[in-house]
């Protein structure tokens, strides 16, 4: 059987022009998942082709009529601040084939398959992980069989959403067996490295975080995950930065597991840098810096707090000291440099007071230990328990994220924010001050990373509150 698989970028309108933005813009890495799904179908006898549209920065599939043509079956995968751009490429396959069979899968969709099939011209929604059910959904399309036992499949027949079981959640002998994901037809630089997974899922589970499986990790042994390094190797050179983004949600969950696979590396003679997402706790782990250091590309830490009732709050599980601790650690070994730490700011209890105690610790850290400072506001994002409350309360609902225009979108920024505009702009200058002061130790590096909500910058222009009320100029 013949499969179209496509990768869906985020995109929005610029200057007038779709354009990609966001990670989708710098392309980091390429889309790990459905490389992955394309591998595990032609591993079993079927033909495969994956459209990369995010290695190709655009959303057009005119070009590949003749593959979607001929084939049974289109893919497509997005996760919500992709699936406007997913919208659209089905409305551009419906052009091509009325009657082609299409299934979706993905963080957005697995979230909102009813919604999206009521909504849609869509065949089929696969929900949660899809390694397993998208192979059992092709063997049976392939063969004509009933498709009541496919876990997580979701479909509308005779105007009937019919649910097979819950989502098919991944055990560790799952992963394990899984072939690594195969780069042979990745574009010649066209990312700056290639994704690999150690692990999925994430131990926390914190208010604000939209990640699919929270309380729960499942991690690949050391040796397997070596070894998928390994039969990667030959396509790193593809890529522009010859790196390794590991997509893990928390790479380093377990920090002796780390050390076992740097260990591993080591017997090996497998020299590499990997690029890795770490919670300050792990990075005081006795040890873990110590066997990462030759390791680190690049990893980025999530404080997201500056002062320890927020960390409560967003239930982070660590204090500001300790976040003081893990950048002095880095520092001492020499990682602060390649080191981001990542804060939010903005959210809904937050006053301008508490916004300033962030950027206080943020400022120190960088001052103190050189690391760089990554500072972005906190806007409505589906499958977050923050968002989960909001959708309860009918205030943010899933429609809101089928049209382009997410960093946009005012009513979605300022539904969780209350913060006034005018404060907005204040904490931007703030910020602004240390990006200036930041310059002059770093010429060469952006050390502090801001933007301006978009939708603040739109819809309240900063001239607008340096001119004096025109009631009072009126009395």
């Amino acid at each position: 059987m013949k499969i179209v698989l496509i990768s869906t970028p985020v995109m929005d309108f610029v200057q007038g022009e779709l354009r990609p933005i966001a990670y989708d813009l710098t392309r980091e890495c390429p889309p790990y998942g459905l490389y992955l799904l394309s591998t595990i179908l032609s591993q079993n006898n079927h033909e495969v082709v994956l459209i990369d549209l995010i290695a190709n920065s655009s959303n057009e599939i005119d070009k590949y009529r003749k593959e979607i043509e001929d084939c049974s079956l289109v893919g497509i995968s997005a996760t919500s601040l992709s699936w406007p751009t997913a919208t659209n490429i089905i409305s551009q396959v419906r052009s091509i084939s009325k009657q082609m069979k299409i299934v979706v899968g993905g963080v957005h969709p697995s979230m909102f398959p009813e919604y999206i099939l009521r909504t849609f011209d869509v065949n089929f929604v696969l929900c949660g992980e899809a390694e397993i059910t998208l192979l059992q959904l092709c063997n049976a399309l392939d063969k004509s069989q009933p498709l009541d036992n496919i876990s997580g499949l979701v479909r509308c027949s005779s105007r009937q959403i019919i649910y097979n079981s819950s989502s098919c959640r991944l055990t560790q002998k799952d992963l394990n067996k899984f072939p690594p994901a195969d780069y042979e037809k990745l574009p010649i630089n066209a990312y700056k490295g290639l994704s690999i997974e150690s692990s999925r899922g994430c131990k926390y589970n914190c208010i604000f975080c939209s990640a699919t499986y929270r309380r729960k990790w499942v991690p690949l042994n050391p040796i397997k995950f070596v070894n998928n390094i390994e039969t990667m190797l030959p396509d790193l050179d593809k890529t522009i930065l010859k790196l390794f983004y590991v997509v893990d949600d928390e790479f380093s969950t377990d920090p002796a597991r780390s050390i076992s696979i740097t260990n591993e590396l080591r017997e090996r003679n497998i020299s590499i840098k990997l690029t890795y997402d770490s919670r300050v706790t792990d990075l005081l782990y006795d040890g873990f810096l110590e066997n990462m250091k030759e390791f680190t590309g690049q990893l980025l830490v999530g404080a997201e707090c500056g002062y320890d009732a927020g960390l409560k709050n967003i239930g982070k599980g660590i204090t500001t000291n300790e976040i003081i601790r893990a950048a002095k650690a880095l520092s001492n070994h020499g990682l602060s440099t390649k080191a981001d730490f990542s804060f939010i700011i903005g959210f809904p209890w937050e006053d301008f007071n508490d916004i300033k105690k962030t950027l206080q610790l943020a400022g120190y850290i960088f001052s103190e230990f050189g690391v760089r400072i990554l500072i972005q506001w906190y806007i409505q994002m589906p499958n977050s328990k923050l968002w989960t409350d909001y959708r309860k309360k009918e205030i943010v609902n899933e429609s809101m994220y089928d049209n382009f225009g997410y960093f946009r979108n005012l009513y979605l920024f300022r539904s969780a924010n209350n913060l006034k505009p005018s404060e907005i702009w204040e904490i931007s200058r703030l910020i602004q001050t240390l990006k200036v002061l930041s310059s002059l130790a770093y010429p060469k590096k952006q050390m502090i990373e801001h933007s301006l909500p978009l939708s603040i910058y739109e819809n309240y222009p900063e001239e607008s509150f340096n001119v004096k009320d025109i009631f009072n100029k009126v009395q």
